[in-house]
């Protein structure tokens, strides 16, 4: 990044911004907080209720061409737009709330049958009264039923309806029984009104399925002209005044591949700027990912724990390969990959000219648990022929110290990593002491089990090996800080040994679940098949009838069950692999984090 700063006599400020946003490549330093400011507030509260409303709209959209040119133009337009469509939504609420209460009440009213309340009408003036009551069941007896004069309607959940006919003015007789509200409508007056509130719906939604495209087009317009807003204001706040407020100051930073382009349109405005020099470790300076096309994909792993910071490289090229294999082993079934990898080509095929960058990732973690899982033996939980062999690497006998294995690959990779993160950050004097311990670590192990493996080495070689391990802890316990005192050394690299010892052991225990949970998800799945399988009746009593059950029974336990299967080991495939790399990689790795993206002004 190169930094620039800008000195702008305060009336033409507002102007250099629009040039600057017009250039779109500079990130402007914040100084001032701008979470309360009340006009930018507000706009971020308006476009909350955008968002909410393109979540609202969306489904009335499905399967319709959107709207290519909106028509709206200015902010006023959009609030216009937002009071409308709330209006038409809440309306549309009302109806369905309308709908539900008389749906409710028509289950009331049918209980006590078809009548008609102008006869209930006509007893009130003839000076009886019709009441209507529920009691349980248990209590309804013959001698109640003949003692009180009632007559029975319906039963329904453990209770008896009836009703009760006396003259105006008696005291009711029933203190046992539970006097229920008179119905205010008949059936067929409340499934009229059902039927009426059910059109008027359906004219409601049509009428907003209809303008669904346009205003979803408008709504997306309007959130953009919101964001430019805001970016705009937040921009505003960010120089510091001068001069009693008279010139100000505005800093920023652009990518250093386009800042002689920068300096070039920025030379047509008579703006007056300077390029100067900063301190990555006292400011934080933004950053811009760049990346192949197959670690691209990668970045939402990173950008989910932290960006690095400027001083630091970027590692999401670094632990891709790592996390598709992690993935792969914990989703452990080649038949699963092959859906997420067809799932996420198909959505991204339909998704043209949109953010696919999640899509390919599933693309990428789908083909490699499709490959793993071949290698592994498993699709659809039925066991491969070659993993059945005694002698295959890859059997499930192997699989749990294979694990360890690529663990300790990862850690001791991450030890490098984090040794050359050093030697770029202080030089490379205080890096050998990180190198060093990787080859101590490794030397060691490889005295420990070439012997064990039954590998005989060159004497030569054996010497060679021994001599790596011997000057690698010179150097780890004798030159771990250059320039301090031997003794401090020796200190320090007594506490790195015990910290080694303790840490390796556990980060490399952890990678055990890369074994353990593709076994679970590849167990479930052969359990599933097996339940399915046995619904199938066999044999010579077997008749087509319950063969054509079973197969229907089997069908619906395999869909069922490779359903849940698959969601469960969806997640736990992504979660932990995730932890791995931001626990045991990142730890090794000595990574820092805490890098702000590159977020330039322009206009969207």
């Amino acid at each position: 990044m190169s930094k620039y700063a800008f000195l702008v006599f305060h009336r033409d400020y507002e102007a250099v911004l629009h040039q600057l946003r017009e250039l779109g490549v500079l990130h402007i330093q914040e100084r001032r907080d701008t979470r309360e400011v009340e006009e930018l507030q507000q706009i971020q509260q308006e476009r909350g209720e955008v968002k909410i409303l393109l979540r609202q709209l969306r489904p009335f959209a499905e399967g319709q061409d959107p709207e290519l040119h909106p028509r709206l133009r200015q902010r006023a337009e959009g609030q216009e737009l937002v009071r409308e469509l709330h209006g038409l939504l809440e309306l549309r609420g009302q109806k369905q709330q309308e709908l539900a209460a008389l749906r409710a009440e028509a289950g009331e009213v049918a209980l006590w049958g078809d009548f008609s309340p102008e006869r209930l009408e006509q007893l009130d003036t003839a000076g009886y009264q019709l009441e209507f009551y529920s009691m349980p069941l248990a209590r309804y007896t013959e001698d109640f039923e003949a003692g009180h004069d009632v007559l029975p309607i319906a039963e329904q959940a453990g209770r008896k309806y009836f009703v009760l006919l006396r003259r105006a003015g008696d005291a009711a007789p029933l203190a046992e029984a539970d006097r229920l509200a008179r119905p205010a409508r008949s059936v067929a007056q409340v499934e009229e009104l059902i039927a009426q509130r059910r059109e008027e719906l359906e004219t409601l939604e049509r009428s907003i399925t209809i303008e669904t495209p346009s205003h979803l087009a408008e709504l997306e317009q309007y959130d953009r002209l919101l964001e430019n807003e805001l970016s705009f204001g937040k921009a505003q706040l960010q120089a510091e005044r001068l001069a009693d407020e008279r010139l100000y100051l505005l800093e920023g930073f652009v990518p250093t591949e386009q800042a002689a382009a920068f300096e070039q349109e920025l030379a047509k405005t008579g703006c007056y700027f300077k390029q100067i020099d900063f301190d990555p470790a006292t400011e934080r300076v933004p950053i811009q990912l760049k990346n192949n096309s197959f670690a691209r994909s990668f970045e939402f792993i990173t950008q989910l724990f932290s960006l690095p910071n400027y001083g630091e490289i970027d590692q999401t090229v670094l632990i891709a390969p790592f996390f598709m294999l992690f993935f792969g082993m914990c989703f452990g079934d080649a038949g699963y990959g092959l859906i997420l990898l067809l799932a996420s080509t198909f959505f991204r095929l339909r998704n043209k000219g949109g953010d696919n960058s999640l899509l390919s990732l599933g693309q990428w973690l789908g083909g490699g648990a499709f490959v793993v899982g071949l290698v592994l033996g498993s699709i659809f939980g039925m066991e491969l022929p070659w993993a059945r062999d005694k002698d295959y690497l890859f059997n499930q006998d192997n699989m749990m110290v294979i694990a360890v294995v690529i663990g300790l690959i990862q850690v001791f990779f991450g030890k490098l990593v984090g040794a050359y993160k050093t030697s770029r950050q202080q030089g490379w004097r205080y890096a050998l002491s990180g190198y060093a311990w990787v080859l101590l670590l490794i030397g060691l192990g490889l005295i420990y089990l070439l012997p064990k493996l039954e590998i005989a080495l060159p004497l030569w070689l054996q010497y060679g090996l021994y001599g790596i391990v011997g000057l690698s802890v010179l150097v780890a316990f004798l030159y771990n800080s250059p320039g301090k005192n031997p003794l401090i050394n020796v200190g320090s690299g007594l506490w790195t040994s015990y910290n080694n010892a303790s840490g390796l052991l556990g980060d490399a225990l952890s990678y055990i679940r890369l074994f353990a949970i593709g076994l679970t998800g590849s167990i479930l799945g052969s359990v599933f098949n097996q339940l399915a399988m046995s619904c199938i009746p066999s044999g010579a009593d077997a008749s087509i009838g319950g063969i054509v059950i079973g197969w229907v029974m089997a069908l619906f336990i395999l869909a069922f069950g490779h359903t849940i299967n698959f969601g469960i080991a969806l997640i736990g495939a992504f979660v932990h692999p995730l932890r791995l790399t931001f626990v045991e990689y990142y730890k090794n790795s000595e990574f820092e984090g805490g890098g702000r993206p590159y977020a330039p002004l322009k206009r969207k």
